[in-house]
């Protein structure tokens, strides 16, 4: 669908969000204006249109997509510049094209960025720093309404280090989300945040068997179930698709072995109607540059798509797909200038809904994440029920 060049953006990371007129929303890390990175819009008749440039003051390096509210303001983080220039920002593009800086990270507060954010009904921003806080492991943090940066949790590696990942979260105001190391086996795990601001590791990860190192966040079925996927290990070593009962056991679906299926995934995933999952890997697969990848309701793993340059390289971010079943995404390189695409993959079976009616609330709340982020009438993701 596009091509990056540098001078529009380069190099996205990060998954896409629409509105229910088909246009897209996404960040580049780096290129733009300024060659700091970007905030965009892909119409749905293929123009690009850059709403944003970093120039470094302003932020540096947004590495997560966005959220958006009723208004069709969009919000994000980065993952440097800000007020201390390696610290990272939470930032605020209204509709009319300002950006506005809402929280500047300088390191016993939290520091680098790396995931985007969810929002409560009053507006409250949540999400994960990869380092800072207390002691050096990173945070999760809140983002109030009016732009006071509140630390929720500091990890100190017992409990987690460094996240990279997004929060989702249940209607009673739970939290969910995974660290990419740290844990009992140094290897990331999947921890819950209570409402009550009681931080409970629910599993780690061991390195061997079970997968390690989670860079992606979570997505759950009415159950309470959680799945996602681990960027390496496993039992071939490259990584892993699991799911996690709500009774907390963990289970692996899928692992990746290279270069038949891909390998290191970084994306999240998304649910269709029959159960199954979908997501991205950044290396592997037939050219290895990556795959876009479906796991069955019971646990059968394809490859849909291998990345041969051409139409991409390494998709780091997950994917969203429209009310025809049709699946979009990002890729960090590759495509004509090498550097970047937006991609649009028809005909991989995803399932919009089962005998003709909408596809189930269960599948409905792992595209939203137990449905505490609020939708917007303006911009959002695409609708995945007819």
């Amino acid at each position: 669908m596009v091509s990056f060049n540098g001078a529009n953006g380069s190099g996205s990371r990060a998954a896409l969000i629409a509105d229910g007129a088909g246009n897209f929303y996404g960040t580049t890390s780096s290129g733009g204006a300024s060659s700091k990175g970007t905030v965009f819009e892909l119409s749905a008749g293929g123009a690009l249109t850059t709403l944003a440039s970093f120039d470094g003051t302003n932020g540096r390096a947004p590495y997560a997509g966005l959220t958006a509210d009723a208004a069709g303001n969009l919000y994000g983080t980065t993952f440097i510049g800000g007020a201390a220039s390696f610290g990272g920002t939470v930032f605020k593009l209204s509709a009319s094209g300002t950006l506005t800086t809402l929280a500047n990270f300088g390191g016993s507060n939290g520091l680098r960025p790396q995931a985007g954010l969810i929002a409560d009904a009053a507006g409250n921003l949540y999400g994960t720093t990869s380092q800072g806080g207390a002691s050096g492991y990173g945070t999760v943090f809140k983002v109030s309404n009016t732009g006071a940066l509140t630390t929720l949790v500091d990890f100190d590696g017992t409990n987690g280090s460094a996240s990279q990942a997004g929060l989702i979260a249940d209607a009673a105001g739970n939290v969910y989300g995974t660290t990419k190391s740290g844990g009992a086996f140094s290897a990331g795990d999947v921890f819950k945040l209570s409402a009550s601001g009681t931080l409970t590791t629910l599993v780690s990860f061991d390195d061997d068997s079970s997968g390690g190192y989670p860079l992606a966040g979570l997505v759950a079925d009415a159950a309470g179930n959680l799945y996602g996927t681990t960027s390496d290990a496993g039992p071939s070593g490259y990584g892993t698709v699991f799911k996690l009962s709500a009774s907390g056991t963990l289970t692996t679906l899928a692992s990746f072995d290279d270069a038949a299926n891909g390998a290191f995934a970084q994306g999240g995933l998304i649910a269709d109607a029959a159960g199954n999952l979908y997501g991205t890997t950044s290396q592997g697969g037939a050219s290895g540059w990556g795959t876009v990848f479906k796991v069955s309701a019971s646990g059968v793993l394809t490859t849909l798509v291998s990345f041969d340059g051409t139409n991409g390289k390494g998709s780091f971010g997950g994917l969203i797909a429209d009310a025809a079943g049709n699946l979009y995404g990002t890729t960090y390189t590759g495509g004509d200038s090498d550097k970047g695409t937006v991609f649009k993959l028809s005909d991989a079976g995803f399932v919009v809904s089962v005998g003709g009616v909408p596809e189930p609330a269960s599948w409905a709340m792992m595209i939203a994440g137990f449905g505490l982020l609020g939708a917007s009438a303006r911009r959002r993701r695409l609708p995945v029920a007819a």
